[in-house]
């Protein structure tokens, strides 16, 4: 069955490429010796058993998979999702700043270019759940999370703000994780198979 982890070994997964930032993720999956494929279409969506949405520009996005007829599979992809920046939004429930409907792979609420625009991006020091260590977080015109559902559970903050979350399968970031020198993320995501 596609876009099922259990019929695949060992995982393959997805980063989207229509546009944005899908490069640098590609080669954090290929340190970590993970097999990896570009997604331009529906047919590559059918092969992959992990997604990665990355940064970039929503509204492109959205043009190129509808034209092309692949948006709705993409908002039902049944695998373990990882969305960065952008792909925080995507993966909504509600999107501010205008207001809209997300994929609602997340029960939460995101505001868009909430750090401010492009000359206001920053590099900041912020903690995540699964190291004791500061992570570098980059936010680039960065959306903010400002409400999760009781089942959603964060995994990452920039001081008392909410940075990442997960539920079941699905991970949201407002940052750029592949930009932080850190693998720590991606290697979450592959394990969530």
């Amino acid at each position: 069955m596609a876009n099922d982890p259990k019929t695949h070994y060992p995982p393959l997964v997805g980063v989207l490429a229509i546009q944005g930032d899908f490069e640098a993720h590609l080669k954090v999956l290929k340190k970590i010796g993970v097999d990896a494929i570009e997604v331009r279409t529906g047919p590559e969506l059918d092969r992959i058993t992990h997604l990665i949405i990355p940064g970039g520009e929503s509204t492109t996005i959205r043009k190129v998979a509808v034209e092309d007829g692949y948006w709705e599979k993409l908002a039902r992809f049944k695998g373990p999702v990882m969305g960065t920046c952008m792909g925080s939004i995507l993966m909504a429930s509600k999107i501010e700043c205008p207001n809209g409907d997300g994929w609602g792979m997340l029960d939460i609420t995101v505001r868009r270019n909430a750090y401010g625009r492009q000359i206001h991006s920053f590099t900041a020091n912020g903690k995540v759940e699964f190291s004791e260590n500061p992570f570098e977080m980059v936010f680039i015109r960065a959306p903010k999370i400002i409400r999760i559902a009781e089942n959603v559970h964060p995994i990452a903050w920039l001081n008392n703000e909410i940075t990442g979350v997960v539920c079941g399968n699905k991970m949201a970031l407002t940052f750029h994780p592949e930009l932080s020198g850190d693998d720590g993320f991606h290697r979450k995501l592959v394990g969530m198979g």
